[in-house]
């Protein structure tokens, strides 16, 4: 039977389990693992290439990351590490290096995946950057303050130089990037609602409107996929899903789903496409049905604020993570 794990997070209630570990089956059927209280407001995980799982906390005095990993179907803490700016919302794990950026601060930084050191940070006045991406050697950083996209060349995995800045319209709101199969990019505007298809000099070449429910106004959130990309829009509270084909944004249908969806993933275990809805303290999970999307299962979690497929999980003894030398706290 196909089957995947995820952890879904979120801003959590004090107290209360904030980062929660779940199997999911082909036909939605749900069973707990675990539950965190990771407290500091987890409000997004990614997992590297070593299997780590790590996760933001998005704090208003400052910004720290947790590393998990796995100790057979649990994850255990290994360390924290304290990195510049605040209101951390977003984690990127690229070839042994850990990207971050700080929405409220307007920080963007580097850390080893070892979570050993701060490798490189940067500041923008007035910013709020939302995403790190990669592609290639290329770092891109939303700047949602900016209106900007930020492109920066790597060097041995690390940020060099000056970035080249590609601007975007004033009022958009760059949020999330994505990178298209044709080497255009993606690019969802939380401010104006629209998602932008631009080319690597950033001149745009597509444009629409992220939801067709054009009476409500839409802050779109997370964008996941691959031939079909589902857009998370809040506001409308509904998830879209879009074609890029022949130089354009094709919409393939638009259902409703729960209160201020922020992300969204594929699960690529079972096909399920799971929607964290902050407002609504859920995760809904959906299934394509003959009438486009069906819903499979629901998982109840405070401010959920994003779920993780995790793939290719380290599974160590407590023995072993014990002579790590870091140490659990």
């Amino acid at each position: 039977m196909k089957e995947s794990v995820i952890l879904i997070s979120g801003y959590g209630a004090p107290g209360e389990e904030d980062l929660v570990l779940y199997r999911i089956g082909e036909e939605g059927q749900v069973r707990k693992l675990q539950g965190i209280c990771h407290g500091r407001a987890p409000s997004f995980c990614c997992q590297g290439d070593n299997g780590w799982v790590y996760a933001a906390s998005e704090r208003p005095d400052g910004a720290d990351v947790t590393a998990y990993r796995m100790e057979g179907e649990h994850l255990r803490p290994v360390c924290t590490l304290e990195v510049p700016g605040s209101g951390l919302c977003h984690l990127h794990a690229h070839k042994g290096i850990l990207f971050g950026s700080c929405y409220e601060s307007g920080h963007a930084f580097a850390v080893d995946a070892e979570m050993n050191r701060v490798l490189w940070q940067r500041h923008w006045e007035n910013g709020h950057i939302h995403w790190a991406y990669t592609a290639g050697d290329t770092l891109y950083l939303a700047d949602l303050g900016n209106d900007c996209v930020y492109r920066f060349s790597l060097d041995g995995g690390i940020p060099a130089g000056e970035p080249v800045s590609l601007r975007q319209p004033e009022g958009s709101g760059p949020r999330q990037i994505f990178l298209l199969e044709d080497g255009c990019m993606l690019c969802v505007n939380e401010l104006d609602g629209t998602l932008r298809v631009w080319d690597r000099d950033g001149h745009v070449c597509a444009e629409e409107q992220a939801s067709a429910e054009g009476s409500m106004r839409n802050w779109p959130g997370g964008m996941c996929g691959g031939d079909v990309l589902y857009v998370c829009n809040r506001g409308p509270n509904t998830m879209a899903a879009w074609r890029w084909e022949e130089g354009r944004l094709k919409i393939q249908g638009e259902w409703p789903t729960g209160n201020w969806p922020r992300h969204a993933a594929v699960l690529r275990g079972t096909g399920h496409l799971a929607v964290a809805c902050m407002r609504g303290n859920e995760v809904h999970g959906y299934a394509w049905a003959k009438d486009g999307l069906g819903e499979s299962f629901s998982l109840p979690l405070a401010g959920a604020s994003c779920v993780l497929e995790l793939a290719g999980s380290v599974i160590l003894t407590s023995d072993e993570i014990s002579r790590d030398g870091r140490g659990i706290f």
